[in-house]
Parts: structure tokens; sequence; C-alpha cells
């Protein structure tokens, strides 16, 4: 649900080349406080008090007794609330918008006339509600993490979101889950939203492209990707152009020689966040593209 949310006119006509990143800003924090209203107002959050303990919580604030059966206690905890996400450090405001979906939500239900207990809304619903609010707000504030599966990750541009959700689906078939372990892990790696491992996120990416082609060109015999790329260069079993061999030979480049990628590579270049997208889409693109090839050969391939 929360994957069709497309940006506001606002966040498209701002034009940043930049999503914020290493920051919930105050704007994001008056958003979030409207949600937790919103919540409140609807029962889908029990009361103001619940909210007042798990920030206080995440933030190490005192503990605070709250009487929620007094209306002064839930006016202190509402106040209580509202200066806690104030001062809640960046990170743990993105933890907090987890703990939002998983712990808080309350089931709402009612009592029938034979006295059995029956679910109005359940947690389900009201955590798909919660889910998909939260991903439209980090999509308003142009933030540069996504709300999904009940974790915030880092986003991506929409270009390597698609490319690598393509990827996957392709990945799909038992015969490349050495490939997809590879590539999941690299996507763990960038989407990490308080430590991404840029390094390790690029080593991931290129080693799912050679698993991938070991596994589709076993005729190869390849023991790396450059083995691969030599082997592609060179067969008349299928014909790729010189100048996109290069391409893979680029990638595997800089996952040899990248500072801090692999190899003890200091000379490469660094893995920034910007770099370091640009290869998960080529790699991505690299392996739909093997399986194309692989595909045009007759060879027995997925899709």
């Amino acid at each position: 649900m929360t994957s069709s949310l497309q940006p506001p006119f606002s966040a498209r006509a701002r034009g940043k080349h930049r999503q914020i990143d290493g920051d919930f800003p105050a704007s994001a924090r008056s958003g979030l406080l409207h949600l937790i209203s919103d919540l409140v107002e609807r029962r889908y959050v029990k009361d103001w008090t619940v909210v007042a303990r798990e920030l206080h919580r995440i933030g190490r604030l005192e503990v605070v007794s709250y009487d929620a059966s007094y209306g002064t206690s839930l006016k202190q905890a509402k106040l209580n609330v509202e200066t806690a996400l104030k001062e809640l450090r960046w990170d743990r405001a993105y933890d907090f918008c987890e703990r939002l979906f998983s712990h808080l939500p309350h089931e709402i239900g009612f009592e029938d006339s034979a006295g059995n207990y029956c679910v109005d809304v359940p947690v389900s619903e009201i955590q798909a509600y919660i889910a998909t609010e939260l991903q439209r707000l980090f999509l308003e504030e142009d933030l540069a993490y996504e709300f999904s599966e009940g974790a915030v990750r880092r986003r991506g541009r929409k270009h390597t979101v698609e490319l690598t959700a393509k990827s996957q689906v392709v990945l799909g078939d038992t015969r490349l889950s050495s490939a997809r372990r590879h590539f999941d892990k690299a996507l763990q790696f960038f989407r990490h939203p308080t430590r991404p491992d840029f390094e390790n996120a690029v080593k991931e990416a290129v080693c799912a492209v050679e698993a991938a082609g070991k596994v589709l060109f076993p005729m190869a015999k390849a023991a790396t990707l450059g083995d691969l790329i030599k082997w592609l260069g060179t067969t008349p079993e299928v014909s790729v152009p010189k100048a996109i061999c290069q391409t893979y030979t680029g990638v595997y480049a800089f996952r040899s020689g990248g500072e801090g990628v692999g190899h003890g590579g200091a000379n490469g270049g660094k893995a920034t966040l910007e770099v370091t997208e640009y290869l998960l889409a080529v790699c991505a693109s690299q392996i739909i593209f093997f399986v194309d090839i692989a595909n045009s050969m007759e060879v027995d391939v997925p899709f």
C-alpha cells in the first residue's frame, strides 16, 4: 500500500537534488505530532499517556506516572509528548516511528448483547494505516528514508528503487539464490537509517553480479567476474559489445580498488552515498542484462 504513494506537489516542486539525510527536521516532527493526535482521536493509540511513556523511554528521560482517568493527567501527557518529540535525537525519532507502528496500536472492539467480545478495528488494519501515513510524511518532507515492512529504510531515488525491485524479481529463481543473498545484503547495508555501510553495499552488489553470471553462464568456467567478462568479450556463443563489457569491468575494478571496498584498495575512489546508489542501480541493470543474454542463448534460466 505504501509503495504506491507518490511525493506530493510541494516535494516535487522543491527541485532539491539531495533528500534530507541524517536529520528529522522540525517540520517532520510537527507532522508526526499531527499523526499522533489523529491516532489518539481515532483510538488507534490508547491515549496520550502511552505515547508519552514511549517517548520518554526512547529519549531516556525521567519516568512519569500518569492516571488516564484524570483529564489533567492526559493534558500533562500531551504536553510531555510535544516537549519530548522536539528534543528527541534525530535517529531516535526514527526509532519512535518504528515503535509507533509495532507497539502502540490499540485494537478497537466492543462487547455485543450476548457478552461476546467483537473486534471492530484489528491491529493489522491500524498498522496499515500508520505505515501509510508515516510513508506519506516521509515523502512530504523529502526524507532520504522510507517506511516499509514495519521499519525505516534508506529510500534511494525512484530510478534506483525501480531497478533494484526488478532485479529482485529476476533473482527470485532458486538457482540464483546466492546472487539474491548478496544483493539483499547490499540493500541492507545501503538502507540502514543511521549507520549505512556504503563500502559493503558496493562489495555485495558486485558479488551479486558475479554470482548471477557464474550460474547463468556455467560454460564460461569463470572463477571471478573478471574471468566472466573476458569470456563474454571473446566467446562466439553470444555477442556482447566491447563497450558494454567495459561497464562490467569498471564496476569490478571499483569493487577491487575502491577505498575500503575490497582487497585493501585505497586509491580507487571513495564509496560515497552518490557513488553507492549509482553502483546499486548499475549492478541491478547488469543482473537483468545477464538474464536477458542467457535467455537469448536459450539457456534454461528464469524469465
